[in-house]
């Protein structure tokens, strides 16, 4: 065990510190009232979210850089052998030798390689593409970008706007997502509109409230702060430095709801003690708590959308754990399965300088794409299966 203690140790030592920020804002009364428990609890689950944050940042960016220096050598490797299996490809169907199953066969592989390429700017591949195919690779982005508007039409319900301006099938994805989300936003506000007229219940009279006691007592936590650090009335160059700053932060703070990070700035200055929170009343206490549950919410989705964002970078499965042991397990694994394909594709290479041999590659690949084409035909099969039970 002592690998992944030294592993974490970091993660460990940060873990602990955010812990002591935590407990000092904790009540600890001898015998807490519900509302105190609660808040003690939510304080608690912001503690171990903002640890996770943190962990999960501090991973990203110590893997970043070895992920990169290893892939992107074994990336441009790649690359390269696609560029010369292309050429190789184009190389052969200026011969005689072969028959047109076999042309359709090579030609189809040659204008998928040269489309890959073409798209990361290879500008001599989307040239050779288009010598080779029936329709030039503008052609086809047109093609798709004119389905995309179809498809998106019938999804908004009425033309689209902007569809004249040349946009790529995914800019107008994009676009189109704008579009349903102003939709989306002027049904809701046409709703609450509607709800705004009709007599409140006494639940929706009481969630208004607790939000507003909620933001009364965030106020109330910043106008003492903003008391007590103004900057202009101190006399001392380094103090007012010093307050400044702290402005700097409670302002932020503010800002972004974080009640926590304005208790601790009025324990740092020693505006209130640890006891504070304890002698409110409990009214007091629960307005607090609706500003943590706020908090939480908001660190949960900020949590959700890093992972996110990556598992798009790092191209990780979605299940996969953040953290340093998992990401370079995770790296290792793609660094051989590129290798290996690596090593294929250097194989095949050869295999299509040889007359004999190359006529035998492409019934192979004609074979490997009829059993792709299946697989994906019974995907669908399945998925149309499980939907209809």
């Amino acid at each position: 065990m002592k690998a992944i203690d030294d592993l974490f140790a970091d993660e460990l030592a940060s873990a602990k510190a955010q812990d002591t920020g935590i407990t000092s804002l904790k009540i600890s009364n001898a015998r807490l009232t519900p509302a105190q428990q609660r808040f003690n609890q939510l304080l608690e689950r912001i503690g171990k979210l903002t640890e996770q944050l943190e962990q999960t940042r501090s991973a990203a960016d110590a893997h970043r850089p070895t992920h990169s220096a290893t892939l992107a050598a074994l990336q441009l490797r790649q690359r390269e052998l696609m560029r010369r299996m292309a050429l190789a490809l184009d190389e052969r169907l200026q011969r005689k030798s072969m028959t047109a199953g076999q042309k359709r066969s090579a030609t189809e592989i040659l204008c998928g390689l040269c489309e890959t390429l073409a798209a990361q700017g290879d500008a001599a591949m989307q040239a050779l593409h288009d010598r080779h195919s029936r329709h030039s690779l503008k052609a086809k982005k047109e093609d798709e970008a004119a389905e995309m508007q179809s498809m998106v039409e019938d999804l908004l319900g009425h033309p689209m706007e902007g569809a004249d301006q040349g946009l790529s099938p995914e800019e107008m994805l994009r676009a189109a997502m704008r579009q349903l989300d102003d939709k989306a936003a002027a049904k809701k506000e046409k709703q609450q509109a509607r709800r705004a007229k009709r007599p409140k219940s006494a639940r929706q009279q009481q969630a208004e409230q607790s939000e507003l006691d909620a933001h009364s007592a965030l106020r109330t936590v910043f106008r003492q702060l903003a008391s007590a650090l103004h900057p202009d009335r101190e006399t001392d160059p380094e103090e007012r430095r010093r307050k400044t700053e702290l402005m700097s932060q409670a302002n932020a703070a503010y800002d972004r709801r974080d009640l926590t990070a304005l208790l601790h700035l009025q324990l740092q200055i020693e505006q209130a003690d640890p006891e504070s929170i304890g002698r409110m009343a409990d009214d007091k206490v629960k307005a607090l708590s609706q500003l943590l549950q706020q908090q939480l919410s908001a660190l949960q989705q900020e949590l959700q959308d890093l992972k996110m964002q990556l598992c798009h970078e790092f191209e990780l499965p979605g299940h996969l754990a953040i953290v340093p042991a998992k990401l370079k397990f995770h790296l290792n694994q793609t660094r051989l399965e590129l290798e290996e394909q690596l090593r294929h594709m250097e194989h095949d290479l050869t295999r299509v300088q040889d007359d004999t041999d190359f006529k035998r590659w492409l019934k192979e690949q004609k074979q490997l794409s009829q059993n792709e084409d299946f697989i994906d035909d019974l995907d669908v099969l399945l998925a149309g299966f499980v939907r209809r039970r």
